[in-house]
Protein backbone atom coordinates (compact mmCIF):
# COMPACT_ATOMS: atom_id res chain seq x y z
CA UNK A 1 0.00 0.00 0.00
CA UNK A 2 3.14 2.33 0.06
CA UNK A 3 3.29 1.67 -3.80
CA UNK A 4 -0.34 2.71 -3.93
CA UNK A 5 0.08 6.06 -1.69
CA UNK A 6 3.44 6.80 -3.93
CA UNK A 7 1.14 7.00 -6.99
CA UNK A 8 -1.34 9.12 -5.36
CA UNK A 9 1.30 11.85 -4.11
CA UNK A 10 2.43 11.01 -7.91
CA UNK A 11 -1.13 11.94 -9.39
CA UNK A 12 -1.40 14.73 -7.14
CA UNK A 13 1.42 16.30 -8.00
CA UNK A 14 0.43 16.44 -11.68
CA UNK A 15 -2.74 18.67 -10.61
CA UNK A 16 -0.21 20.55 -8.85
CA UNK A 17 2.11 21.01 -11.84
CA UNK A 18 -1.36 21.59 -13.95
CA UNK A 19 -2.61 24.19 -11.84
CA UNK A 20 0.81 26.05 -11.71
CA UNK A 21 1.13 26.04 -15.42
CA UNK A 22 -2.71 27.13 -15.74
CA UNK A 23 -1.52 30.20 -13.32
CA UNK A 24 0.94 31.23 -15.98
CA UNK A 25 -1.17 30.89 -18.67
CA UNK A 26 -3.92 33.13 -16.83
CA UNK A 27 -1.28 35.95 -16.64
CA UNK A 28 0.48 35.94 -19.65
CA UNK A 29 -1.73 34.13 -22.03
CA UNK A 30 0.57 31.35 -23.25
CA UNK A 31 -1.35 28.73 -25.27
CA UNK A 32 1.55 26.20 -25.32
CA UNK A 33 0.91 26.45 -21.72
CA UNK A 34 -2.39 25.48 -21.29
CA UNK A 35 -1.89 22.87 -23.83
CA UNK A 36 0.81 21.39 -21.56
CA UNK A 37 -1.64 21.71 -18.38
CA UNK A 38 -4.35 20.26 -20.82
CA UNK A 39 -1.95 16.43 -21.10
CA UNK A 40 -0.64 16.96 -17.44
CA UNK A 41 -4.81 16.65 -16.30
CA UNK A 42 -5.45 14.03 -19.05
CA UNK A 43 -2.62 11.91 -17.53
CA UNK A 44 -3.50 12.27 -14.05
CA UNK A 45 -7.21 11.63 -14.84
CA UNK A 46 -6.14 8.06 -16.64
CA UNK A 47 -3.93 7.54 -13.77
CA UNK A 48 -6.58 7.63 -11.22
CA UNK A 49 -8.97 6.12 -13.37
CA UNK A 50 -6.30 2.97 -13.57
CA UNK A 51 -5.55 2.86 -9.82
CA UNK A 52 -9.02 2.92 -8.82
CA UNK A 53 -9.95 -0.31 -11.33
CA UNK A 54 -6.33 -1.37 -9.92
CA UNK A 55 -7.65 -0.95 -6.54
CA UNK A 56 -11.02 -2.75 -7.25
CA UNK A 57 -9.27 -5.72 -8.52
CA UNK A 58 -6.86 -6.15 -5.57
CA UNK A 59 -10.13 -5.85 -2.76
CA UNK A 60 -12.33 -7.18 -4.79
CA UNK A 61 -15.18 -4.82 -4.60
CA UNK A 62 -16.21 -1.46 -6.09
CA UNK A 63 -14.23 1.06 -3.67
CA UNK A 64 -17.06 3.39 -3.29
CA UNK A 65 -18.54 1.75 0.34
CA UNK A 66 -17.23 4.78 2.44
CA UNK A 67 -17.31 8.57 2.49
CA UNK A 68 -13.21 8.03 2.23
CA UNK A 69 -13.30 6.48 -0.85
CA UNK A 70 -16.33 8.27 -2.37
CA UNK A 71 -14.04 11.19 -2.14
CA UNK A 72 -11.58 9.32 -4.39
CA UNK A 73 -14.37 8.65 -7.12
CA UNK A 74 -15.81 12.10 -6.53
CA UNK A 75 -12.58 14.15 -7.40
CA UNK A 76 -12.00 12.03 -10.34
CA UNK A 77 -15.71 12.78 -11.97
CA UNK A 78 -14.74 16.18 -11.51
CA UNK A 79 -11.46 16.44 -13.14
CA UNK A 80 -12.94 14.22 -15.85
CA UNK A 81 -15.62 16.32 -16.33
CA UNK A 82 -13.68 19.34 -16.77
CA UNK A 83 -11.88 18.42 -19.51
CA UNK A 84 -14.91 17.48 -21.01
CA UNK A 85 -16.21 21.20 -20.71
CA UNK A 86 -12.80 22.42 -21.96
CA UNK A 87 -12.82 20.72 -24.72
CA UNK A 88 -16.35 22.32 -25.78
CA UNK A 89 -15.56 25.52 -23.75
CA UNK A 90 -12.08 26.41 -24.13
CA UNK A 91 -12.49 28.02 -20.91
CA UNK A 92 -9.24 28.31 -18.90
CA UNK A 93 -10.57 29.86 -15.89
CA UNK A 94 -13.70 27.48 -15.65
CA UNK A 95 -11.41 24.73 -16.36
CA UNK A 96 -8.49 25.73 -13.30
CA UNK A 97 -11.76 25.52 -11.08
CA UNK A 98 -12.49 22.22 -12.22
CA UNK A 99 -8.75 21.00 -11.28
CA UNK A 100 -8.34 23.02 -8.33
CA UNK A 101 -11.66 21.07 -6.82
CA UNK A 102 -10.48 18.18 -7.94
CA UNK A 103 -6.84 18.83 -6.59
CA UNK A 104 -8.23 20.36 -3.15
CA UNK A 105 -10.66 16.65 -3.12
CA UNK A 106 -7.93 14.16 -4.04
CA UNK A 107 -5.44 16.22 -1.20
CA UNK A 108 -8.16 14.81 1.73
CA UNK A 109 -7.63 11.72 -0.24
CA UNK A 110 -4.52 11.27 -0.30
CA UNK A 111 -3.18 12.69 3.20
CA UNK A 112 -6.58 10.78 5.54
CA UNK A 113 -4.84 8.28 7.69
CA UNK A 114 -7.29 6.01 6.50
CA UNK A 115 -5.92 2.12 5.47
CA UNK A 116 -7.74 0.12 2.74
CA UNK A 117 -9.76 -3.14 3.54
CA UNK A 118 -11.04 -5.99 1.35
CA UNK A 119 -14.49 -6.16 4.05
CA UNK A 120 -15.51 -3.25 5.68
CA UNK A 121 -18.61 -2.55 7.65
CA UNK A 122 -20.32 -1.77 4.90
CA UNK A 123 -19.39 -5.00 3.03
CA UNK A 124 -21.71 -7.04 5.47
CA UNK A 125 -24.66 -4.80 4.57
CA UNK A 126 -23.94 -4.09 0.89
CA UNK A 127 -26.54 -4.62 -2.24
CA UNK A 128 -27.43 -3.44 -5.32
CA UNK A 129 -29.40 -0.83 -3.89
CA UNK A 130 -26.90 0.67 -2.19
CA UNK A 131 -24.51 0.76 -5.26
CA UNK A 132 -27.29 2.66 -7.08
CA UNK A 133 -27.83 5.29 -3.87
CA UNK A 134 -24.02 6.27 -3.58
CA UNK A 135 -23.52 6.34 -7.31
CA UNK A 136 -26.65 8.49 -7.86
CA UNK A 137 -25.32 11.00 -5.08
CA UNK A 138 -21.69 11.44 -6.04
CA UNK A 139 -23.12 12.49 -9.65
CA UNK A 140 -25.61 15.11 -7.73
CA UNK A 141 -22.40 16.20 -5.95
CA UNK A 142 -20.75 16.67 -8.50
CA UNK A 143 -23.64 17.87 -11.04
CA UNK A 144 -23.90 20.57 -7.69
CA UNK A 145 -20.28 21.13 -7.95
CA UNK A 146 -20.82 22.12 -11.77
CA UNK A 147 -23.91 24.20 -10.99
CA UNK A 148 -21.61 26.22 -8.56
CA UNK A 149 -18.82 26.60 -11.26
CA UNK A 150 -21.46 28.39 -13.57
CA UNK A 151 -22.39 30.56 -10.37
CA UNK A 152 -19.48 32.54 -10.29
CA UNK A 153 -19.34 32.77 -13.72
CA UNK A 154 -22.06 34.30 -13.95
CA UNK A 155 -21.36 36.63 -10.83
CA UNK A 156 -18.09 37.69 -13.03
CA UNK A 157 -19.89 38.22 -15.98
CA UNK A 158 -22.40 40.15 -14.60
CA UNK A 159 -19.98 42.17 -12.48
CA UNK A 160 -18.03 42.92 -15.68
CA UNK A 161 -21.70 44.00 -17.66
CA UNK A 162 -22.47 45.99 -15.47
CA UNK A 163 -18.67 48.47 -14.67
CA UNK A 164 -18.84 48.15 -18.69
CA UNK A 165 -15.44 46.03 -17.93
CA UNK A 166 -14.35 44.27 -21.09
CA UNK A 167 -11.35 43.04 -20.35
CA UNK A 168 -9.47 39.61 -21.02
CA UNK A 169 -11.50 37.64 -18.08
CA UNK A 170 -14.34 38.50 -19.88
CA UNK A 171 -13.86 37.41 -22.92
CA UNK A 172 -12.00 34.37 -21.68
CA UNK A 173 -15.39 33.33 -19.63
CA UNK A 174 -18.61 32.15 -21.81
CA UNK A 175 -21.85 34.49 -21.63
CA UNK A 176 -23.88 35.58 -18.43
CA UNK A 177 -27.02 33.84 -20.55
CA UNK A 178 -25.13 30.08 -20.94
CA UNK A 179 -23.81 30.62 -17.51
CA UNK A 180 -27.65 30.98 -16.12
CA UNK A 181 -28.70 28.10 -17.98
CA UNK A 182 -26.06 25.84 -17.27
CA UNK A 183 -26.11 26.62 -13.52
CA UNK A 184 -30.51 25.91 -13.63
CA UNK A 185 -29.90 23.42 -15.34
CA UNK A 186 -27.38 21.17 -13.53
CA UNK A 187 -28.83 22.48 -9.93
CA UNK A 188 -32.17 21.13 -11.08
CA UNK A 189 -30.83 17.87 -12.10
CA UNK A 190 -28.50 17.62 -9.30
CA UNK A 191 -31.74 17.73 -6.75
CA UNK A 192 -33.56 15.07 -9.36
CA UNK A 193 -30.39 12.87 -8.69
CA UNK A 194 -30.18 13.31 -4.98
CA UNK A 195 -33.99 12.85 -4.79
CA UNK A 196 -33.97 9.39 -6.26
CA UNK A 197 -30.86 8.41 -4.08
CA UNK A 198 -32.24 9.28 -1.30
CA UNK A 199 -35.83 7.59 -1.87
CA UNK A 200 -33.20 4.26 -2.72
CA UNK A 201 -31.15 4.75 0.38
CA UNK A 202 -34.38 5.29 2.58
CA UNK A 203 -35.47 1.95 1.76
CA UNK A 204 -32.52 0.22 1.89
CA UNK A 205 -32.22 2.26 5.34
CA UNK A 206 -35.71 1.48 6.40
CA UNK A 207 -34.78 -2.62 6.10
CA UNK A 208 -31.62 -2.67 7.65
CA UNK A 209 -31.67 -0.45 10.13
CA UNK A 210 -35.62 0.42 10.51
CA UNK A 211 -37.01 4.03 11.24
CA UNK A 212 -33.89 5.05 13.76
CA UNK A 213 -32.12 6.27 9.96
CA UNK A 214 -34.50 9.13 10.19
CA UNK A 215 -32.53 10.38 13.25
CA UNK A 216 -29.08 10.10 11.34
CA UNK A 217 -27.04 13.41 11.35
CA UNK A 218 -26.12 12.63 7.44
CA UNK A 219 -29.35 11.70 6.57
CA UNK A 220 -31.02 14.80 8.40
CA UNK A 221 -28.02 17.12 6.57
CA UNK A 222 -28.88 15.56 3.31
CA UNK A 223 -32.34 16.50 3.62
CA UNK A 224 -31.79 19.95 5.18
CA UNK A 225 -29.65 20.89 2.16
CA UNK A 226 -32.36 19.63 -0.45
CA UNK A 227 -35.14 21.40 1.42
CA UNK A 228 -32.27 24.51 0.91
CA UNK A 229 -31.77 24.05 -2.70
CA UNK A 230 -35.76 23.93 -3.27
CA UNK A 231 -35.99 27.08 -0.91
CA UNK A 232 -33.62 28.75 -3.62
CA UNK A 233 -35.70 28.01 -6.41
CA UNK A 234 -39.12 29.80 -4.35
CA UNK A 235 -36.81 32.46 -4.23
CA UNK A 236 -36.23 32.70 -7.32
CA UNK A 237 -39.48 32.40 -8.79
CA UNK A 238 -40.40 35.39 -6.44
CA UNK A 239 -37.51 37.66 -6.38
CA UNK A 240 -36.66 36.62 -9.80
CA UNK A 241 -32.76 37.43 -9.46
CA UNK A 242 -30.62 35.55 -10.88
CA UNK A 243 -27.51 37.35 -9.42
CA UNK A 244 -28.93 36.41 -5.75
CA UNK A 245 -29.59 32.94 -6.76
CA UNK A 246 -26.18 32.74 -7.89
CA UNK A 247 -24.59 33.73 -4.49
CA UNK A 248 -27.12 31.74 -2.59
CA UNK A 249 -25.65 28.71 -4.52
CA UNK A 250 -22.39 29.17 -3.70
CA UNK A 251 -23.21 29.48 -0.29
CA UNK A 252 -25.63 26.07 -0.18
CA UNK A 253 -22.99 23.85 -1.77
CA UNK A 254 -20.46 25.01 1.11
CA UNK A 255 -23.10 23.90 3.48
CA UNK A 256 -23.53 20.44 1.79
CA UNK A 257 -19.74 19.70 1.52
CA UNK A 258 -19.35 20.45 5.14
CA UNK A 259 -22.20 18.03 5.46
CA UNK A 260 -20.67 15.21 3.13
CA UNK A 261 -17.00 16.00 4.60
CA UNK A 262 -17.86 16.30 8.30
CA UNK A 263 -21.40 15.60 9.34
CA UNK A 264 -20.54 12.26 7.89
CA UNK A 265 -18.63 11.50 10.85
CA UNK A 266 -21.62 11.65 13.32
CA UNK A 267 -23.27 9.13 11.20
CA UNK A 268 -24.47 5.84 12.63
CA UNK A 269 -24.34 4.36 9.39
CA UNK A 270 -22.81 6.53 7.02
CA UNK A 271 -19.14 5.26 7.64
CA UNK A 272 -16.22 7.96 6.99
CA UNK A 273 -13.42 4.84 6.75
CA UNK A 274 -14.25 0.98 8.40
Amino acid sequence: MDMMFRSHEFILLLYFLSLSVLSYDLFFRNRLARKVSFYLVVIAAVLQVATFIYIGVNLGRIPIQTTFEGIYVFSALVVIIGLVHYSRSDSEIAFSLYVFCAFILFSIYTFAPVAYNRVTEVSAIMNELLVIHIVLALFAYVLYFISVIHAVIYIIQYDNLKKKRFNRLFFSLFSVEKAKKTMIRTLVLGMLFMLISISLGTQWGVYIFGTEIFQDFKVLGTLFVLMLYTALFFHLKIRKDIYQFAWFNILIFIICMLNYLFITQLSSFHFWSY
